[in-house]
């Protein structure tokens, strides 16, 4: 991790939890100052409205109460849970038997702000398909390494991992390997060599950028039927899919046109796997996982009740 990030970082952290621990001390004071500032404004509300006096004014003034208690709690867990502490619920099966559906998960989201994420460690991130959507799977490949599935079993520069078996699903197999992309390498992207010979069309209109960008929005895991015949490289090896570049505007353009996109990586990657190998939407499928997008380390489940634990 860079010098300069880690002291941002380290700035940025005993700021917020000196501001947390002055509103924990001056809790009392911090309220009252609150209350009369909010009372004020509910008075000189009432007042402009002419409800003084009235049972109108006397529910207003309990309405902005509990807006406004309602309001700073909101906020203030909001700000604990993107900072410190994130809640997280499972929808899917992917990372049976470890996490199962509609497990509810704290997340750590200090710890990737002082060091790397690692082999092994459960991650929640954004996924790089529609770009919107958490998903929580399993860091087994780390920046620069060389990974592939051979019978059942994942390979990280060659050396057998036996933590777990990984089906050969999707575009990760036992014919070739993958590199994972790490900061600084040089990426390609290299059209099939029929782009750029016809115009892409739908039912004989033409698609422009924006029409494409949708497509693959709306149709995560169809990257290879709505752009076909697409190569990634990294350092000149041939490599997994890196989503992060194709939902740049001004990579399609190129892309669509027959062009070679070429890009020096800003940040690392990861090879992301679910538990549940069969039933694991992952980075066999859809590519790696660029280190902005993890969000946090899962590390304890505290939903259902009966199923409290740390996760391993």
């Amino acid at each position: 991790m860079d010098k300069s990030r880690l002291i941002l970082n380290t700035i940025f952290y005993i700021f917020v939890t000196i501001v947390f621990i002055i509103l924990f001390i001056k809790e009392k004071q911090i309220g009252e100052f609150i209350k009369n500032h909010r009372d004020k404004f509910s008075d000189n509300l009432i007042e402009k409205l002419g409800w003084t006096g009235k049972n109108s004014g006397v529910i207003l003034k309990k309405v902005i109460a509990f807006v406004e208690s309602i309001g700073t709690a909101l906020i203030l867990v909001l700000i604990i849970q993107k900072i410190y502490l994130g809640n997280f619920l499972v929808p899917t099966g992917s990372m049976e038997p470890t996490i199962m559906p509609k497990d509810r998960l704290f997340g750590n989201m200090v710890v990737y702000k002082f060091r790397k994420p690692e082999r092994n460690e459960i991650i929640v991130f954004k996924e790089p398909i529609q770009n919107k959507v958490l998903y929580t799977k399993r860091i087994m490949g780390l920046p620069g390494e060389k990974v592939a599935l051979k019978n059942n079993h994942l390979y990280v520069n060659d050396e057998r991992i036996d933590l777990r078996e990984y089906s050969s699903l999707g575009q990760l197999g036992a014919d070739d390997y993958w590199i994972i992309p790490k900061k600084g390498d040089t990426i390609e992207v290299i059209p099939g060599e029929d782009y750029g010979k016809y115009t892409w069309s739908r039912n004989g209109q033409p698609i422009d950028v924006a029409e494409v960008q949708k497509q693959l929005v709306e149709n995560p895991g169809a990257v290879s039927q709505i752009l076909p015949d697409l190569e990634f490289r990294v350092n000149g090896q041939r490599t997994g899919m890196v989503l992060d570049i194709i939902h740049e505007e001004e990579y399609i353009n190129k892309i669509l046109s027959g062009e070679k996109v070429t890009v020096i990586a800003d940040e690392d990657y990861y090879l992301a796997l679910g538990d549940n190998t069969n039933g694991s939407y992952d980075s066999r499928m859809w590519g790696f996982v660029k280190e902005s997008r993890i969000k946090g380390k899962a590390f304890i489940r505290f939903w259902p009740l009966n199923r409290i634990s740390l996760l391993k």
